[in-house]
């Protein structure tokens, strides 16, 4: 399972770029809006500074605004992927933008049927948001496995990535339920590192280490 980070911040980025094993960084309209900084270049830093994929979503509402962003967005790094919404125009834009040979992602996917059509558009990805759905009562632990299911029997090469995840438990469940993918906020990327019980080993084998070293100035 890939992990992505969904994030602009530049500390936040900095902070990741020392993790190779990360699949890249995601962004959308209200993360770049928290930075005090011009979109293009937000997303040109980034690129520069992560070895791996950078995901930016247009804003435009038809497909044809749509296809226009998405070109131009292809050129600010050096693996783009475009997000667009899954509705009749971002469906219709993501599949002329995959003519062209530019990576896309469906995003805000709560349905079964939108699986069905984004897996038959050809789409890169596709992003169930599991934490909203699971606010709204919907499974979204199910619904990756049986999202999994359909592109399998449609013969596609879709991938599907979980996104809106509230706790690393979930990242644990999405790669139990063989989600190809997971983007997660920095605070809980930051909380998988944490055990209580890593700390207290780790002071205990450091306390016996000084004790070690110091009794070995007495030989």
């Amino acid at each position: 399972m890939d992990i992505y980070l969904d994030t602009a911040n530049e500390q936040e980025i900095e902070f990741a770029s020392k993790y190779g094993f990360l699949a890249g960084i995601t962004t959308n309209p209200s993360i770049i809006s928290r930075e005090n900084r011009e979109f293009r270049q937000i997303i040109v830093d980034i690129s520069s500074k992560i070895n791996g994929e950078v995901w930016c979503q247009v804003t435009g509402e038809t497909a044809e605004e749509m296809i226009l962003e998405g070109r131009e967005m292809s050129t600010w790094g050096k693996d783009i992927v475009i997000k667009l919404p899954m509705t009749e125009e971002g469906l219709s834009a993501a599949y002329q933008l995959k003519q062209e040979g530019i990576k896309v992602n469906m995003t805000l996917i709560y349905t079964l049927p939108q699986v069905v059509l984004a897996a038959k558009a050809g789409v890169d990805f596709i992003s169930p948001y599991i934490g909203r759905m699971d606010d709204h009562a919907i499974d979204g632990l199910q619904f990756i496995k049986e999202a999994k299911e359909i592109i399998h029997q449609m013969h596609a090469e879709t991938k599907v990535i979980g996104a809106s995840i509230r706790n690393p438990q979930v990242v644990v469940e999405l790669a139990k339920s063989g989600a190809d993918a997971v983007t997660m906020p920095f605070y809980i990327f930051k909380k998988m590192f944490a055990s209580d019980l890593t700390n207290i080993g780790l002071k205990g084998f450091l306390n016996d280490w000084n004790q070690y070293q110091s009794a070995k100035k007495s030989y």
